[in-house]
């Protein structure tokens, strides 16, 4: 096999000096963010230039005679390298870290490269070992970066995982090429051409892939902060502004393509009677049990926030007023027969297991109200005045206004609704 004439020198220095130009940058980000993921990434990458400086070592110092003894040690910091790099990827996609791993491929490599180096083995043999053990490490690199999903995300793990696989395929052939060349051919190993190549394409599909896995990194930080933003911490659920930008898009789709649209409010009785008998960790424990008693009542599609302190809003598409009247006593009866089991809070004595609460709904949908969602909320909080007024632990509607109005023209008419039983 021949190769076209390289200035091996240049093409190894710019690449080491790549590596850790990489390195640093990587290394202040990782500081700044004390991202431990990150750290291995630079750890890795750090370990694997070391081997890279080694590994030219003879070429640089024009002493081929012991060239074997710093292949092998070079093959297996590099080994290294990858393996602590894999573990990142690894944190990274939310995997077990086998850190054992890392151990037993350096062990590994340094007992075999002793004991051959010691018996005086081949030096087909030596080079041999090491590259299937760094065919091993890429692609086991790559498995761990097969993509699940068809978001972006899991388009980044796929390519990544291609280019990794594309390395242990090209360390593959160079072991083929190893493995049929003679002893004559072999004292010259350090300085075949095809190392420039290798050298240049490892170090390339590193950077890509550190890059997009930083990509992914800020991605999945954006969407944290976005989660954050719009979401309740203690329930869970939407908060205010996510609540919010929900309506704005339900109340855009349901109006463009005349559907009707169902708002509930739903306000836990004498909650701050709760917060004064058992305790605010108490009150916070029923607030979380019934917004997951709310969730588990709702059709797919509905959408659930925190409305205020103890009091939620539900948005319903293609909802009118009689289902959501209805929907709104399934979620009262849902909460009213389920006890919150309060046993193993802080505050509570151990002869205190659960207590019971109910609460009072505001119903209204467009179809009595209109589209404004101004109007809606205003309609649906005085339907909970009146529930409240009038005894609580009940459903108040405007369906008495929906009889009795007269047929509007451009009415929300309902189109395939799914059945509330």
């Amino acid at each position: 096999m021949t190769f076209p004439l390289l200035d091996l020198n240049s093409v190894i220095l710019s690449s080491i000096g790549l590596t850790f130009t990489l390195v640093l940058v990587l290394l202040v980000f990782g500081a700044y963010q004390q991202k431990s993921l990150i750290m291995h990434w630079v750890r890795g990458l750090g370990m694997m230039g070391v081997g890279l400086c080694i590994y030219f070592i003879p070429l640089i110092a024009s002493n081929p005679g012991q060239s074997i003894v710093y292949v092998a040690t070079s093959m297996t910091l590099f080994a290294l390298g990858v393996s602590i790099y894999v573990n990142g990827i690894r944190m990274l996609r939310g995997y077990r870290v086998y850190r054992y791993r890392t151990l037993l491929v350096m062990t590994t490599l340094l007992a075999c490269n002793a004991v051959m180096l010691n018996m005086h083995a081949a030096e087909k043999w030596i080079v041999l070992s090491n590259l299937l053990v760094l065919v091993w490490v890429f692609s086991y690199g790559s498995r761990s970066l097969i993509g699940h999903g068809l978001d972006f995300v899991a388009q980044v793990f796929w390519l990544c995982c291609s280019l990794f696989g594309g390395i242990s395929l090209m360390l593959g052939f160079f072991a083929i090429e190893v493995a049929v060349s003679n002893e004559a051919a072999l004292l010259s190993f350090i300085h075949w051409p095809v190392h420039a190549y290798l050298t240049t394409a490892i170090m390339l599909v590193l950077t890509i892939v550190t890059s997009l896995l930083l990509l992914v990194m800020n991605i999945r930080t954006q969407a944290g902060l976005q989660a954050i933003a719009t979401l309740d911490g203690l329930t869970g659920v939407l908060n205010r502004r996510g609540l919010q930008e929900a309506a704005n898009r339900m109340q855009a789709v349901s109006q463009r393509i005349t559907l009707p649209m169902g708002m509930l409010i739903v306000d836990l009785d004498y909650f701050k009677k709760v917060n004064d008998v058992y305790g605010h960790l108490v009150g916070d424990v029923v607030l979380k049990s019934c917004a997951g008693n709310i969730r588990a009542a709702l059709r797919g599609g509905d959408v659930i926030g925190r409305y205020g302190g103890e009091e939620f809003c539900i948005l319903l598409p293609n909802t009118g007023e009689q289902e959501a009247m209805v929907l709104a006593e399934r979620i009262r009866r849902t909460i009213e027969v389920t006890p919150v089991s309060i046993a193993g809070v802080e505050s509570m004595s151990d002869d205190t297991h659960a207590i019971k609460c109910t609460v009072s709904v505001g119903a209204v949908s467009s179809e009595t109200v209109g589209y404004a969602l101004e109007s809606m909320f205003a309609a649906a909080d005085q339907n909970l005045y009146k529930a409240k007024q009038n005894g609580r632990n009940r459903v108040a509607s405007n369906i008495e206004l929906l009889m009795t109005q007269p047929p509007a023209m451009g009415k929300p008419v309902k189109r395939n609704a799914s059945v509330i039983a």
